[in-house]
Parts: C-alpha cells; structure tokens; sequence
C-alpha cells in the first residue's frame, strides 16, 4: 500500500522543530549551497520501495446520455501501477586521534570533514537530482542513484509523463529569441511559454511548482523582467531562514547552481536543442546555445521523497578494531515518490545569441 505524504515535513520544517544541534546546522549547511534536497517534502519510512495506482486521462469512464426507460450503459475504469526504490548514500569519515589531540587546531577535525562532506554532497545532489541518468556509470552518473529529472523527461513514456510536458520555447522557432539583442515581445512569448507549462501542471498559478535553471536563464529571465517594467507577475519573499525568494506567480525561482568543479553549470547554458519551425518543414537545430527549466510541482499527490532516517552523521568513536581511527558514518537513504504523471515538466529556451 502506498504511504499518505501529507504533512510530510522538509529538511527546513524539520530544523525548526528539532532540539538537535547538529541537524539545524547540517540544514542551514545545505541552503547555503543551494541545495535542492530542501525542497523536497521528505517522508519518515523504512521501506525500501514504495508501490502505488493512478488513472490517468486514458482510464477516465465515458458517461453514456439515454432517454427515459434507457438501459443503464456499463462502465469502468482501470488504475495502472508505478513504483519507486529507494536509493543509499553511504560514506565514512576517519580521524586519527592524534589529530584531535593538537592544541593549536584552528577547527575540531571531525567537524572540519564532516563540512566539507556536506558541501560535496550539495554539489552532488543537485547533479544528480537534475541529471542522473541510472543506467550509466560515466559522466558523474550513478547507477545506483534515482532518475534525474532530465532522464524522466527524456524517458516520459516510460514515466507516464504526457509529452506536453516538454515544451519548446516559441524563441527557438522564431525570429525573436529570448537573447540580450531582443525586446517585449521576446519576453511576453516566454511568460506565455512559461505560463503553458503552468497550464500543463495543473497549476496555472504555479501553486507548488518550482523552477530550477541556470545561473544565466535567471539571469535572462531578469532582465526580461526588465523589459517588460516592474513586476510582471515576479516578486520577492523570504524563506524561514529571512533570506530572499524570488517567485514568478506562485512558483518559486531557484537556480541549482554548479558542479563540483565550480564553474560548469548543473543545467548547460550550451545545449543543442532540435526545433520545428514551421510543422511541415523537418525538423532545425539551434546549436550550443539553449538551456532548460526544469520544473517540479511538489505536494500530496505530486512529487515527494521518503527517507528511513534523518539525514545526519552518527559518531561511532575510536575504532575498537586498530584503536587510533575515530569514525564517523553517513548512512542516509532517499526515494523519489510521483504519483502525479504531471508534477514534472521542461521548458527549452535559448540563452545565447
């Protein structure tokens, strides 16, 4: 039987009820390197998989009208299954207890690793979040970690995910790109590229849904705020930590940042995207200057994640095996749970002249 999420709490929620030093400093940690795992409502649950049934659009009974004395005409509708694993990140951290003995030690050793682990694991799930793809081992790939969000997209039959939950912005097809060179009416094609896919995810005023992008489609989308004069349906609140939160209607802007090298982006500013300009014509290339917006519409039925265990460090002590290793453990599990063929959705747009 599949859980009920609601009132699943996320990592933010879960700081500001704990008692527990460590796990609010760990959370403010991973906000402070943009990590999409906030994000995420995140369910308490030990199992290893998670079974569920939906009926889509296909499934939906057709009513039958009849006149007085009318047989009553027959129907039924036929729910198909999903299913979701979850997935194990499992790292250990080893000190020799001579170092935790050094009197001019500027930071506590454990804490020190225990920091830098935390930073390396934001750069890591914001990549694989976005772009794991489960069955390679190359490229920063895992196959041991969930399906990214491009490789659902990519795959959207396999996910029951509609095809028109990939849009292609109309500035690819036309004359008009959404580049620096362009105006208003650049811009007014991408609000309405955006708000189709809104549209598309039930969500017209983008309740739930957030948009994850490049540092430089923010920054386009900003200055086509610009353009268009203040406002244009964006504004600025804060989260519960009082840092800024930029909002296009309801949903939420975030950018995932970059990779662990720290200058390629997480979501490529220079990808090849095939268009079709005109439906009789085949099909056109706009080479190595597009990006996508990835956006996720979280909530019960929607996308959320389960988790055995809240994500912290366990501190196992000196090694009573060799007596000189103090061991801390990272042993943390997640699973992606989408109930909802439409929670996910992409928008292609070009970022380059």
């Amino acid at each position: 039987m599949a859980i009920d999420f609601s009132g699943a709490l996320t990592l933010a929620d879960y700081a500001a009820v704990s008692n527990d030093p460590l796990v609010k400093e760990i959370t403010k940690s991973l906000h402070k390197t943009w990590n999409a795992l906030k994000d995420i409502p995140l369910f308490t649950s030990p199992s290893l998989k998670q079974v569920g049934m939906r009926y889509v659009n296909e499934n939906i009974p057709v009513p039958s009208w009849t006149t007085i004395n009318g047989e009553p005409v027959a129907v039924k509708s036929r729910p198909k299954s999903y299913e979701e694993q979850l997935y194990i990140l499992r790292n250990s951290i080893k000190v020799d207890k001579i170092l935790l003995d050094q009197p001019n030690a500027i930071i506590d050793p454990i804490e020190a690793q225990v920091q830098m682990f935390l930073e390396g694991f934001a750069y890591d799930f914001n990549d694989k979040f976005v772009n794991n793809d489960p069955t390679s081992s190359t490229g920063g790939n895992s196959t041991d970690c969930f399906p990214g969000l491009k490789y659902r997209l990519d795959n959207f039959a396999d996910y029951q995910i509609p095809s028109e939950m990939r849009i292609t912005s109309q500035n690819l097809s036309s004359t008009g790109l959404f580049t620096a060179t362009k105006g208003v009416q650049s811009a007014n094609r991408f609000m309405a590229d955006l708000q189709n896919l809104f549209d598309n995810m039930n969500s017209p005023d983008g309740d739930g849904v957030v948009l994850y992008m490049s540092e430089k489609t923010k920054r386009q989308i900003e200055m086509a705020i610009r353009v268009m004069g203040i406002g244009a349906g964006f504004d600025i609140t804060q989260d519960s930590f009082d840092r800024p939160v930029e909002k296009f209607k309801s949903a939420t802007i975030r950018t995932v940042g970059r990779k662990s090298d720290g200058t390629t982006p997480v979501i490529s500013d220079t990808s090849t995207l095939t268009v079709f300009a005109d439906p009789t014509l085949a099909a056109s290339s706009v080479a190595s200057k597009c990006s996508q917006i990835y956006a996720v519409r979280y909530g019960t039925g929607y996308m959320q994640g389960w988790q055995p265990k809240p994500f912290k460090p366990t501190y196992l002590g000196l090694s009573k095996e060799n007596g000189i290793m103090h061991n801390v453990l990272f042993d943390w599990g997640v699973g992606l749970w989408c109930p909802h063929t439409r929670a996910l959705g992409r928008l292609d747009v070009q970022v380059t002249d």
